[in-house]
């Protein structure tokens, strides 16, 4: 009797676990549903806010082009948005809007099929991204040429000429004798002294970070003949294309009037160089003056000869390479950060 019992008991206990393991196994395969869909989940959601990420960079930037009406950006801004999201590979859709002039924003959404989930009868799910950039002035910069500059009282003007490096007499002027250059002709000593330093850094650039606030060294002397070598060498860089119907200037360098009507390719031109704007130059021989902020311009060439040679650019504004954004001064020159 007891062993019957004891078989029935055994019988009883083994069903029960059966059930169990059953329930069991359904849970499991519950969760490693939910695990493996979850994760095409989180990676979609990572590649959808990678996209948003980059495009509203890129978007962001076309903002600074000032040579272009508000809705002119925006619409520029929206076509590259779109094209770096492709670009990134991602498949969803795309909405790009504007809550200030400053700033692009792109929602990404996109409906991913659920594999194993279909078992507990969840077929699919949205996910979605949003990123926005803005522009803002730039407080650092890299690569700049070693000519300082200082704000006009009117402030600077887009497309207006100005004189990057001074000469030893007033252009409006030249037989002016209380003209004053305090032996300082808007020349830098970035990274080192001395005329070849100078030559140098005009034609490549400084590869060190230049900060609003900071205090940099002048470069005393007029330096025409470095000057002449370094401003001559960027305008070589310049790549005249067959084919362009170009407007030429007289010396057969393609004009600023051509430039101010061909956006895209104002942003290629390494005619374009970027310069710290600094508090004064009230200062005599081999001192230092303060960086209040960058401000970029399309180089037109060396104005005068000899010793009396003045360097000429037209002010321009736009988003500036390797710079940081926060900068306190409204000179023009823009960086580009992600604010969401």
């Amino acid at each position: 009797m007891r062993e019957k019992n004891r078989k029935e008991n055994f019988k009883r206990s083994r069903g029960a676990v059966l059930v169990w393991v059953a329930a069991s196994m359904v849970v499991l395969f519950g969760a490693g549903a939910l695990t493996l869909d979850y994760g095409r989940l989180v990676m979609t959601r990572w590649r959808l806010q990678t996209a948003a990420d980059a495009a509203s960079l890129a978007g962001a930037w076309e903002l600074g082009n000032a040579m272009a009406s508000q809705t002119l950006r925006e619409a520029s801004a929206t076509q590259v948005a779109a094209e770096v999201a492709t670009d990134n590979k991602s498949e969803g859709s795309y909405s790009v809007d504007f809550p200030d002039a400053l700033t692009c924003r792109v929602t990404a959404q996109e409906i991913v099929g659920m594999t194993f989930a279909r078992i507990l009868g969840i077929t699919s799910s949205a996910v979605s991204a949003r990123a926005a950039a803005q522009i803002s002035s730039a407080s650092s910069s890299i690569g700049l040429r070693p000519l300082g500059i200082e704000e006009p009282e009117t402030g600077f003007v887009f497309g207006e000429q100005y004189l990057l490096k001074i000469g030893p007499h007033d252009p409006s002027d030249p037989e002016d004798p209380g003209y004053q250059h305090h032996g300082n002709f808007h020349a830098l000593a970035f990274g080192g002294k001395g005329a070849n330093n100078f030559r140098e850094k005009l034609k490549f650039g400084y590869d060190a970070i230049v900060k609003e606030g900071m205090m940099v060294t002048t470069e005393p002397g007029n330096m025409s003949g470095p000057t002449e070598d370094g401003i001559d060498y960027i305008i070589a860089l310049e790549i005249i294309k067959e084919g362009v119907d170009y407007i030429l200037d007289e010396d057969g360098r393609i004009s600023w009037d051509w430039y101010s009507t061909h956006l895209d390719d104002l942003y290629e031109s390494p005619r374009l160089i970027t310069l710290p704007v600094v508090a004064g130059w009230e200062v005599y021989g081999r001192k230092e003056v303060e960086v209040v902020g960058f401000a970029s311009f399309f180089l037109e060439g060396v104005e005068g000869t000899g010793k009396d040679s003045r360097v000429i650019g037209r002010f321009v504004e736009r988003v500036i390479p390797g710079s940081s954004g926060g900068g306190s001064g409204s000179f023009g020159a823009y960086s580009v950060s992600l604010i969401q």
